[in-house]
């Protein structure tokens, strides 16, 4: 983990790693940093050449390719010299940070995001126009803090967490790895959200929330534990 913002010191050439929605979205803030899209990378091999954005960068890359490309030690392609992980399935971002070791995937904080200085951001962690991290939070790797959403002191946030747009982390609530908590929830103080949980949108939640359950409404209650991965 670093301190914010996280990016690097001079422009770099991203590859942005989902060429969804959601990637859409990460391309906006690494340009809004002073960096470039040098183009997209996506599994879906017929995507390849394809626009990922509108008059934007397109996929210049599949997935499996560049893996294959990585571990042959060969350049990354376009130009680029660092990563953006644009995943939304908090799995599946886990697993491409993983993969992708050692290379430049730094934490992205948009230039109107509040991160405060004792806050610390995990690398290939994005934080969205709006957000808030304030003092002594603590947020992990390949996290995605979203637009408005606010985490407040001494929360601790683990590895591929999502916080939707406009979610609100009270002092001192932890979340664990790849938990989600939907657009709109509120958290408050001291709760612990479990490792795989979701946290329905809007909802108010004034309990602990167990490993791999679902929980909805106000206040927030369970509704089913999430399906096992294999």
């Amino acid at each position: 983990m670093s301190p914010p913002p996280g990016s690097p010191a001079a422009s770099s050439a991203f590859l942005v790693w989902g060429a969804g929605g959601h990637g859409k979205v990460v391309a906006d803030l690494v340009r809004a940093l002073g960096h470039a899209v040098a183009g997209f990378v996506d599994s879906d091999p017929a995507k390849l050449g394809e626009e990922a954005e509108p008059g934007g960068a397109r996929v210049v890359v599949g997935g499996e390719a560049l893996l294959r490309a990585l571990d042959a030690g060969e350049p990354l392609p376009a130009g680029a010299d660092a990563f953006a992980l644009a995943l939304g399935d908090n799995r599946l971002r886990e697993a491409c940070l993983r993969r992708l070791g050692g290379h430049a995937l730094p934490a992205l904080v948009h230039p109107s995001a509040t991160v405060s200085p004792s806050a610390l951001v995990g690398r290939g962690t994005v934080v969205f126009a709006g957000a808030v991290v304030n003092a002594a939070a603590r947020i992990g790797d390949a996290a995605i803090v979203n637009t408005g959403a606010v985490v407040e002191h001494d929360c601790e946030l683990g590895a591929a967490v999502h916080l939707s747009p406009r979610a609100t982390l009270a002092g001192g609530v932890r979340v664990g790895d790849r938990a989600w908590v939907g657009a709109g929830a509120t958290v408050i103080p001291r709760v612990e959200v479990g490792a795989d949980a979701v946290v329905g949108a809007g909802a108010v939640v004034i309990r602990d929330v167990a490993a791999g359950q679902t929980v909805a409404g106000v206040p927030a209650r369970p509704l089913a534990a999430r399906a096992a991965h294999p």
